[in-house]
């Protein structure tokens, strides 16, 4: 029972080993199972060491379907915790006792997910800033980007996801959005207050955010309705132009789009405090 950290890798030591570090620094023992292609890449053979020497309880063979569907892997074959944290390879946790914060608080919760706030750190390791956990989750604040959460600070009950039906395997890049929207349905979530981990860009929806900026204009088309139609196009339009923009600042300085990001968190916070 309790909390089970699942981290889906592949390919990625660097990014397994920064996770493990924050696995290791908890001030309580974690739960952490690893969903990885047992093809003896170097990934791989790091992944069992984990396992033998007793710091990942798990390894779930990945099937290659991709990320989602070995999220889902891992959602059906997880029997032994209630709670499933999805923690991708290369994230962290906010601080040394965030586990055991949620761990206390999904022990007492009559709420079937939970959800905090997170840090966004950049590509290559810098805290850029903190997005609070928002008063309430709104489904149009989440699918406009706007007080919105991200799947590395929620967690589920096993057998709610498994009951939604897990992540949707069609959607590349925003099922976990997805997920959360038809989680608050059903059940409004626990709302914690703290900051629950470290984002880190530079993953697979960095990459591609123009087919994340498709998903999820079919998602608000799906969940919001005619009422929000209008703005579904415009918000479409102006992030599809503002990703290619920031595609190219990068291209030309990290450094510099690192600062701008940062000034904006700044700025976000002043106004909602």
């Amino acid at each position: 029972m309790g909390v089970g950290v699942v981290t889906v890798v592949k390919d990625d030591l660097f990014g397994l080993k920064r996770t493990e570090h924050s696995v290791l620094e908890q001030s309580s023992s974690v739960s952490w199972i690893l969903v990885t292609p047992n093809d003896g890449s170097e990934t791989d053979e790091y992944a069992q060491q984990l396992k033998l020497v007793g710091i990942a309880t798990e390894i779930i063979p990945d099937q290659g379907s991709g990320v989602y569907a070995a999220m889902n892997q891992a959602v059906a074959e997880i029997s032994e915790v209630e709670w499933l944290w999805f923690l991708n390879a290369g994230d962290e946790f906010a601080t040394v006792n965030t586990y055991e914060l949620v761990s206390k608080y999904a022990k007492d919760s009559i709420n079937s997910w939970i959800y905090g706030g997170h840090y966004l750190g950049s590509k290559g390791g810098k805290i850029l800033g903190e997005v609070k956990t928002p008063s309430q989750f709104r489904i149009s604040n989440q699918l406009f980007a706007k007080k919105y959460v991200s799947h590395q600070s929620t967690i589920f009950r096993a057998k709610f996801i498994r009951d939604l039906g897990g992540f949707q395997n069609h959607l590349k890049i925003a099922a976990d959005w997805d997920l959360m929207v038809r989680a608050s349905l059903v059940d409004p979530g626990l709302r914690i207050p703290e900051t629950l981990s470290i984002f880190y860009m530079g993953g697979l929806s960095t990459e591609s955010r123009q087919q994340g900026n498709r998903e999820l204009f079919q998602i608000r088309k799906l969940y919001l309705g005619r009422k929000y139609i209008l703005k579904n196009y415009y918000w479409f339009g102006y992030r599809w132009i503002r990703n290619a923009i920031v595609q190219n600042l990068e291209g030309v300085s990290i450094h510099l789009t690192d600062n701008i990001r940062t000034i904006r968190l700044r700025i976000r916070n002043s106004v909602h405090r």
